[in-house]
């Protein structure tokens, strides 16, 4: 007799921890949806760019693609992109060409609750396009009436190379995301972890 009563104790635990966790994702798939916007954070290509993205995230729910009691939607990942390099050996220059060019990205996926404070996230690689605009690129060197005009005309080669650069780097970057960990939402504040680096990002608009 003690035996099933402590049976039945457990498994009513058991059924209110289930409740409980249940509505702790709920919850949590319930305040994610929305655009948020993160804060400045350099990467690099390990080669010769390094660069600054100020990424933001627009998460919608989208219950009708996920099974039944599944949380989750769909988010698009966009970068606001600074780059700096430095090109050496342009016919026309003594010295070495500074560049600095700013430019954009994209790339979408998928995101569902796992628990009350992790979300796994899953981004397709083949959706993340980058542009970098030419007229955008800014030479910082010793620029002549000579060599002014070859100023102009390599910029969108060098918009053009980059950009692949950038692309690479962002690759690397968005295949590393596999989970967010300790998700925490206050107020307009989103704090998560990946891997070991943290992250905060504001809200600048609710789902509509």
């Amino acid at each position: 007799m003690y035996n099933m009563k402590g049976l039945i104790y457990g498994l009513t635990l058991l059924g209110a921890f289930s409740m409980v966790s249940c509505d702790e994702t709920a919850r949590l798939a319930k305040e994610l949806p929305g655009s948020w916007a993160g804060t400045p954070e350099n990467f690099t290509d390990n080669a010769s760019v390094t660069a600054t993205i100020i990424e933001s995230i627009d998460i919608s729910s989208n219950p009708d693609m996920m099974p039944k009691g599944v949380h989750g939607g769909t988010l698009t990942i966009a970068g606001m992109l600074s780059a700096n390099t430095q090109i050496v050996g342009q016919p026309g220059f003594v010295e070495p060409l500074g560049l600095t060019v700013s430019g954009r990205s994209t790339i979408s996926g998928t995101w569902t609750v796992i628990d009350d404070d992790e979300v796994a996230v899953s981004l397709d690689p083949s959706t993340l396009t980058v542009s970098v605009d030419p007229d955008a690129v800014v030479v910082n060197g010793v620029i002549t009436e000579m060599n002014g005009p070859r100023v102009d005309s390599i910029k969108p080669s060098v918009a053009s190379a980059i950009g692949q650069s950038l692309k690479m780097a962002l690759v690397n970057r968005y295949s590393a995301i596999r989970k967010l960990d300790d998700v925490k939402i206050k107020g307009p504040l989103m704090k998560f972890e990946i891997g070991d680096t943290d992250y905060v990002f504001t809200r600048q608009s609710a789902a509509q």
